[in-house]
């Protein structure tokens, strides 16, 4: 695996790789249900989600993942209305946990030392990588096209440039309620589909 930064900080993982570990968790542990339960996957890998009263507030964080990778600690507001922030910010970690495990726990050991590490420009890469990684888990491929399919009339990849933005509206509405996720990750997994497509 190649390495970004000078000291090989954090490992070089390609989209089509990340596409590749979120199908293997999906056959793991997905039941094929939407929304796709994010907190069942957790459990199947013995991650306790803990919600800390003021995390965002005070550190400007929703959640993160212990140096141990048994918990992910999660804003209490948002852990208590389950929003689709909240089942992003899991997923996100949950990719730290399946794309970064090895390199964190040989190399970090506290939260402060993983808040330091994180602005560091080569973490940038780790950020990245687990965002990509939870918008591929929360609104998979092959449903999202086949969503996007029904939503333009079985003619997606023909249709999109073609749609006037009230009805693209309405079927990104249909479909943040559908993945139950925010419109920000609709937009760029079908950014990631149309791209895909051509």
């Amino acid at each position: 695996m190649a390495y970004l930064g000078e000291d090989g900080q954090i490992p070089f993982v390609s989209k089509s790789e990340i596409k590749s570990r979120v199908d293997e968790l999906l056959e793991e542990c997905w039941d094929g249900a939407f929304p796709v339960d994010v907190e069942r996957m957790c459990d199947h890998f013995d991650i306790s989600i803990l919600p800390v009263a003021g995390l965002t507030d005070c550190f400007q964080i929703d959640a993160y993942i212990s140096a141990d990778f048994k918990t992910i600690y999660v804003d209490a507001e948002k852990y208590k209305d389950e929003s689709p922030r909240y089942r992003f910010s899991v997923a996100h970690e949950l990719g730290h946990y399946i794309l970064h495990r090895e390199y964190y726990s040989s190399r970090v050991e506290s939260f402060g030392e993983w808040r330091a590490a994180s602005y560091k420009s080569a973490n940038y890469f780790a950020e990245y990588q687990a965002n990509y990684f939870a918008g591929c888990l929360l609104a998979p491929e092959n449903e999202l096209i086949r969503v996007l399919n029904v939503g333009f009339d079985g003619s997606f990849a023909r249709s999109y440039f073609s749609t006037r933005c009230e009805e693209l509206g309405r079927i990104m509405v249909g479909m943040r309620r559908f993945f139950r996720v925010s419109e920000q990750v609709i937009h760029r997994r079908m950014r990631d589909v149309i791209y895909g497509l051509n």
